[in-house]
């Protein structure tokens, strides 16, 4: 690689709009519209009623306290609360148009073990990107006990939505976690001295207590004087901060009401307190982030009088509208495209597409023509009349805008949860063309699929689908029929969720093309499927399958039976109840290497009350086009059982270049928390893309393993105190009991006690598609190393004489995850590494132009240079005497010199955080030292806790604070 083109200070303000998964919701003159709450069918109905009032409660006040904490920029006035299709009880204003579960909001679902009753937002993205949705519980809606462990529901929700549409992060520490602890140093340079503060930002400091939440009133300390891993920080109710919001939303007062903004402001941030704010956005406050979102930036909606109480109906989902607008124009007939789409449209129409839900046909060339009526799919005979229609003829040109308007203008008008699911091969040749009937399809509220049939079909399809909140598949000429498939698949997301007992998971798939006699392979069924096992055999030609595909279970059984269709060239066979484990497919063919077999096997849950183990994948780009030189691209995939996440699956993407003669490429996505993961251990699974040999559509398939280590994350262990507290119906009650832990910071914790093995198991899903309008040159690295974000260090410090230490070299321990070359893949050539007693030159804007009195030169160290997402762990001599405290941070270089992003800055100090290492002492003797000194420190917290605090009952200041004075 010769050149590097990529200037990081661009890339990062471009990764703030590029990647971005857009809600419904829109801010029209300060309000928000389209806002979609939707309610989980897994909820009771009964609770519904209750459930709804409680969110027009929570809404109301969210949308006033929005509107004070955005200055009256922003309130809510407009929000749709979406119920389930089978629910019968509940009072709805009309049918949903387009709202579906999926793409909704805030929703209201069953618990997930690690959050508990926390309400939390999804965020996959960086600073300035949105999160995917806000996740309620309706035990934290109905049980005041629950809710009140974090603060009014609608300050909370505030937050939440902040996080949601804006990309801001949390402003608190977390237990345990070592890049977001409870507590840190902060050093006072002006005047000297340093002092261990709780993790927050605030315009002014804090009050509150130091508390052990294990119910003791006086807070432990380690022997180097700091707060234990048992000790919190417990704010009281009345404060004089006023902000921010996004440190302590449990304190129930009014007076913390605004997010931090710029030092110079009267709410000034707090941009050296270890936050996930202060890491994701570079020290940035809040409000300067959220100002720079297309919401707020270059004066949009600026401040008004004019606040309207939200307007709240509660709609219900409702079957799908299906349109297929299929091209039949002559470059069809090229590589037997028409014939692809016949048999795999008659596959979706005969077996996958549900019952209840109404579909048309419409075929384009030069003009359109509707082939069927809106037809409710009702029984086998519905679905074989659509079928029949579609034939294989395909002549004249592509006005692909005569198929679209047809269909808004025609068919789907007035109709309710309206999809098109448009499939072309070619650019537009005939009047009307999309640029004139877009506005026409945004106003009908259809989202349209599009399908992007071999390379040349038209550019503009991706628009059409980001326009209307569709989705984007691509098919090229050699695929064997399962890019087709998926896409045909992805419009079933828009069909009302089935029953949990009802829904489908693909476990298997595979495509063979050899010249050996049998085609054979291996698929898992674990646990938690099996029933209504169906594989399915799909063939080019019907010659090539000499002897029918059959299974042979775990036990050695052989299962028979497949039934061959003519129309799609498929055999189909099915088990009722599949045994667990490993399973065997194998089918005899012809020999021939021209003709190939596809296999897929699906499931529904073995139990109707067990959730399947499922995956769904997808990239971060969405619908847009995307500028390869300078765009991060993320493929993401969620592997979950229910809510819980699953974590240390074997997760691969396996990514489609546009051109056929080149090979699939296959990322390894992690769950690290480093690079493009944000979280460790949700479940989410992710990766920069980083190779791009061409422009062009590509595709992404995620295959998901057990790689013999998945576990089922399902919670944390309950704490004896939280069981025996009190049954508390109102919030300051809740409020003085031992509060849960909030979650979660860089990592979400795993207690193998009530985490649970996964076994064997496989899963496929598809990831849609994206187009690349531009690469970079071949000779040319566009994309420079990751971000370190968990830098820590650890200070060893000898027995000896404490005078005599200070003039000898010590030694500190350098721990980090390595960055790539490109982002996340690959391996750096170099790190420049500083030490400092000055934060300041750690900053971005000043890193490079530190002294070489800074510089720690790291090149002799073995185990530097290792593979991206590997642990560095290095240890370097350094002299820091008593009283001294010293800043750290590295940046990672490239092989043509591109540069990370300045990483996280720790903090090593001689009075602060040091590890001692001891010579030898026999066992007895560590015992006794040991026995004494437990003893005294148990003596000493009795008296001082007796003397001092008495019971812990509640956290009130001694004098309460007055807002008027």
């Amino acid at each position: 690689m010769r050149a590097s083109i990529c200037v990081w200070a661009v890339a990062w303000v471009l990764c703030l709009v590029v990647g971005v998964v857009e809600g419904r919701a829109r801010l029209v003159e300060n309000g928000f519209e389209g806002v979609v709450v939707a309610l989980s069918q897994e909820l009771e109905e009964e609770q519904a009623p209750a459930i709804i009032e409680t969110l027009r409660d929570i809404l109301d006040e969210t949308s006033r306290r929005l509107y004070r904490a955005t200055h009256k920029r922003a309130y809510l006035r407009q929000i749709n609360i979406l119920v389930p299709q089978s629910w019968t009880s509940v009072n709805v204003s009309d049918n949903a148009l387009n709202e579906d579960f999926q793409a909704s909001d805030i929703r209201v679902d069953i618990m997930n073990g690690v959050y508990g009753h926390q309400p939390y937002t999804l965020q996959t993205g960086g600073c300035g990107q949105p999160g995917l949705y806000i996740h309620l519980t309706p035990e934290y809606l109905l049980d005041n006990r629950e809710a009140g462990w974090y603060g009014p529901r609608g300050k909370v929700l505030l937050l939440e939505w902040a996080k949601f549409r804006w990309g801001v992060f949390d402003e608190l520490g977390y237990p345990g976690d070592p890049s977001f602890p409870l507590f840190y140093i902060k050093e006072y340079p002006g005047r000297g001295g340093s002092s261990i503060l709780p993790t927050y930002c605030a315009d002014v400091q804090v009050e509150g207590r130091q508390i052990d939440r294990r119910g003791r009133s006086a807070c432990g300390l380690t022997y180097t004087g700091e707060p234990d891993p048992n000790c919190r920080f417990l704010p009281y109710k009345y404060q004089r901060a006023a902000s921010s919001l996004m440190s302590y939303p449990f304190i129930f007062t009014d007076s913390v009401v605004d997010f931090c903004d710029s030092a110079s402001s009267q709410r000034p941030h707090n941009s050296v307190a270890p936050t996930k704010q202060n890491l994701f956005c570079a020290g940035r406050s809040v409000w300067e982030i959220m100002m720079q979102h297309e919401d707020f930036a270059e004066g949009r909606n600026p401040p008004t009088s004019d606040y309207q109480s939200p307007t709240i109906q509660v709609v219900q989902h409702t079957d799908a509208n299906y349109a297929l607008v299929l091209d039949y124009s002559g470059s069809m007939n090229d590589n037997y495209r028409v014939h692809k789409l016949r048999k795999t449209a008659r596959r979706w129409l005969l077996q996958e597409v549900a019952t209840g839900s109404n579909v048309a046909i419409v075929k384009f060339s030069k003009h359109a023509q509707l082939v069927h009526k809106l037809t409710r799919i009702e029984d086998m005979e519905s679905r074989q009349e659509l079928a029949n229609s579609i034939d294989a003829k395909a002549d004249g040109g592509t006005s692909i805008g005569a198929g679209l308007y047809l269909v808004v203008k025609k068919i789907l008008v007035g109709k309710k949860n309206p999809v098109i699911l448009l499939i072309t091969d070619g650019e537009e040749n005939e009047n009307p063309r999309i640029d004139d009937i877009l506005e026409n399809v945004i106003q009908s509220g259809v989202r349209v699929i599009t399908v992007a049939f071999g390379a040349e079909a038209d550019p503009k399809l991706e628009m059409v689908a980001h326009n209307t909140g569709g989705k984007t598949f691509t098919v090229n000429d050699l695929d064997e029929g399962h890019m087709l498939e998926d896409a045909f698949d992805g419009a079933l997301t828009y069909q009302p969720p089935p029953p949990r007992k009802d829904t489908l998971v693909t476990i298997h798939e595979e495509v063979y093309r050899g010249t050996e006699r049998t085609a054979e392979s291996e698929f898992s069924v674990d646990f938690t499927v099996g029933r209504n096992l169906l594989l399915r055999l799909h063939t080019d030609d019907r010659h090539h399958v000499t002897t029918p595909p059959f299974l042979i279970s775990p036990s050695g059984e052989v299962v028979q039976g497949a039934e061959f269709d003519y129309s799609s060239f498929t055999w189909a066979m099915r088990v009722p109840l599949a045994e667990e484990g490993r399973w065997r497919w194998q089918v005899g063919l012809s020999g021939s290497s021209e003709n190939f077999v596809r296999v897929k096997v699906t499931s529904q849950p073995r139990n109707p009350d067990i959730h399947p183990i499922t995956t769904r994948a997808w990239v971060s780009s969405g619908a847009r086009d995307i500028n390869a030189t300078v765009d991060k691209v993320v493929i993401y995939a969620e592997v979950k059982q229910g809510n819980s996440p699953v974590v240390d699956a074997d997760v691969r993407a396996l990514v489609t270049p546009p051109m056929e003669s080149e090979p699939a490429q296959v990322y390894v996505l992690l769950d690290n928390g480093q690079g493009a993961d944000i979280l460790a251990g949700d479940g989410i699974y992710s990766r920069y893309m980083t190779r791009y040999p061409t422009t062009g559509r590509y595709s992404v398939k995620a295959q998901v393993t057990d790689g013999g280590r998945a576990v089922i994350n399902k919670g944390f262990l309950t704490s004896v105190e939280r069981k025996k507290r009190s049954v508390t119906n109102t919030y300051d009650e809740a409020f003085y009991k031992e509060r849960p832990d909030i979650c979660c910071g860089s990592f979400i914790p795993i207690h193998h006690e009530t985490s649970q093995d996964t076994g064997l198991f496989s899963r496929v899903s598809g990831g849609g598609s994206f187009k690349v309008t531009d690469v970079a040159g071949p000779d040319i690295d566009s994309q420079p190393p990751g971000e370190v974000r968990d830098l820590q260090i650890l200070l060893l410090l000898d027995e000896g004489d404490e005078d005599e230490l200070s003039q000898q070299e010590q030694q500190v321990i350098l721990i980090w995850t390595a960055p790539g070359d490109d982002l996340d893949l690959g391996t750096v050539s170099k790190y420049v590494l500083r030490k400092t007693s000055n934060r300041s030159e750690l900053a971005e804007e000043t890193f490079d132009q530190g002294g070489a009195e800074t510089v720690v030169e790291m090149g002799e160290f073995h185990g530097v240079y290792v593979e991206a997402g590997e642990t560095v762990n290095i240890t370097v001599p350094v002299f820091i005497d008593h009283g001294e405290t010293f800043y750290w941070a590295l940046r990672a270089i490239d092989d043509v010199g591109g540069r990370s992003p300045v990483s996280n800055i720790a903090v090593v100090s001689r009075e602060a955080r040091h590890i001692t290492l001891t010579s030898y002492v026999p066992i007895w003797g560590i015992i006794a030292v040991i026995a004494v000194v437990v003893l005294i420190i148990v003596c000493v917290s009795i008296a001082m806790a007796t003397r001092r605090y008495g019971k812990y009952e509640c956290v009130e200041p001694k004098t309460k604070y007055d807002p008027k004075t």
